[in-house]
């Protein structure tokens, strides 16, 4: 359950990053569309690195910030990626430079945490099976 939403999260970051933020935009017209491409990137990048708590509402607050910063880091990065691959692609998002990616990667970094701290969170049962 974590999965999907860390992937709704993404995408719901990238959106909001490009919507609120003025250092990112779209290169074409159409806003959802062109957010598409860094969500998929952030899916791709968050499933093999994976730098989030197992379970957000019992991590200790001290994990919970350097989580939080590494995947701050993570996330700059990643919008960096996406700003080059767009502009090889004609398509996707703009970047302005380095402090408008880590603002995208702050704002994209808090909505994840926000939906997974959001609804059940996983059993310690299931987490020793899946470990």
């Amino acid at each position: 359950m974590y999965k999907r939403r860390r992937a709704l999260g993404a995408y719901l970051g990238a959106l909001l990053a490009a919507v609120l933020l003025p250092g990112i935009r779209p290169i074409d017209d159409n806003v959802a569309w062109a957010a598409f491409l860094p969500g998929l990137v952030f899916l791709i990048v968050n499933q093999l690195i994976s730098s989030y708590p197992s379970s957000i509402r019992t991590a200790p607050p001290v994990m919970l910030l350097i989580l939080g910063a590494v995947g701050i880091v993570q996330d700059t990065l990643i919008w960096l990626l996406v700003s080059w691959i767009g502009a090889q692609m004609d398509s996707g998002l703009d970047v302005d430079g380095f402090l408008a990616a880590l603002l995208g990667g702050v704002v994209v970094r808090l909505t994840v945490l926000t939906l997974m701290a959001l609804g059940p969170q996983p059993s310690p049962e299931a987490e020793a099976e899946a470990a």
